[in-house]
């Protein structure tokens, strides 16, 4: 199976590739003085992410994160998800959104619309469900993600990409990077990563980023509580040099921060950063988190942004 790669570009210098392999942030570089600089983790042969176990700047879902025990109850039936990560199910499977061909409706320099046809029971999930992805780069160094689904039955959606992010010059390990996360709380998670339904504050912890600060020396792969809206950036990413900020918006409620542990070869631990924008892990099976199942009379949409600025 060949893996088709489309190029956006602006006028400002930012060259974006995406795949049509499960929908992939494949690359994205800037002009930088008198060069060029990538901010994203990608593999040199683009055939490599057929065989990816680390969801490489995919969409992933149909819902993002854990679920725990694989379990999603829908008024009174309840769907059996695939288990991919022990017990439980995640990114959608092993064979999720991220491990799919889209195809391409339209594309031009600067925008790409792709879409893909997920039948009854894939993963586990009820459908089918017909998604259309929008990637758009415009001439303020922006990136939209624009997501809709389509269902012809009541079913849970909430994809997100799936990007390592890395703003460095020689694209080492991400502790040199300050990060700085709009977010007063996180939620907690168990030995397997699945939320025990507390919402804690981040003040006096590891997870406390509502100042900018430096990454060496945090181990995170949580979710945290976010305005969830693009008028205002969830968080914001500055290179070791000063020389780039990445933000990241969405009107997701909620923003995963990993650090990227378990990267490996052809890559090595922590050498990029994931920032998710999302519902929250395991929202069906959790008292109070936010998110709502799409129905054929309410399908669903969420847009995310990613600006880059020097």
């Amino acid at each position: 199976m060949s893996v088709k790669v489309f190029r956006l570009t602006n006028r400002v210098g930012d060259a974006v590739a995406i795949l049509d392999w499960g929908a992939r942030l494949h690359s994205w570089s800037t002009r930088l003085g008198s060069g060029r600089r990538g901010i994203v983790l990608g593999y040199t042969d683009v055939q490599h992410y057929q065989n990816d176990p680390y969801h490489l700047g995919a969409l992933v879902g149909p819902y993002a994160n854990r679920i725990g025990g694989g379990r999603l109850k829908i008024a009174s039936q309840t769907y059996l998800l695939q288990q991919n990560e022990g017990a439980n199910h995640l990114h959608g499977g092993a064979k999720g959104l991220h491990h799919v061909q889209w195809q391409c409706l339209d594309v031009s320099d600067t925008h790409v619309v792709l879409q893909y046809q997920q039948q009854d029971g894939e993963g586990g999930y009820p459908g089918p469900v017909t998604y259309q992805l929008e990637f758009e780069l415009d001439n303020h160094s922006r990136l939209w993600l624009s997501i809709q689904a389509e269902v012809a039955q009541i079913s849970l959606i909430g994809p997100t990409l799936h990007p390592y992010f890395n703003l460095s010059a020689d694209l080492g390990r991400v502790d040199g990077h300050h990060l700085q996360i709009h977010a007063e709380h996180f939620a907690v998670v168990d030995a397997q990563g699945i939320p025990t339904g507390e919402l804690r504050s981040v003040k006096g912890s590891n997870f406390d980023f509502r100042y900018p600060r430096q990454i060496a020396g945090t181990v995170v792969d949580h979710n945290f509580v976010v305005g969830g809206s693009l008028k205002q950036p969830a968080a914001s990413l500055t290179s070791p040099d000063q020389r780039l900020q990445l933000s990241v918006s969405a009107d997701y409620p909620g923003l995963q921060f990993y650090t990227g542990e378990h990267l490996g070869t052809p890559f090595i631990p922590r050498q990029g950063l994931c920032l998710e924008p999302q519902f929250f892990p395991d929202s069906p099976n959790q008292i109070g988190f936010p998110f709502h199942f799409s129905q054929p009379h309410k399908p669903f949409a969420a847009t995310l942004c990613y600006q880059l600025d020097k």
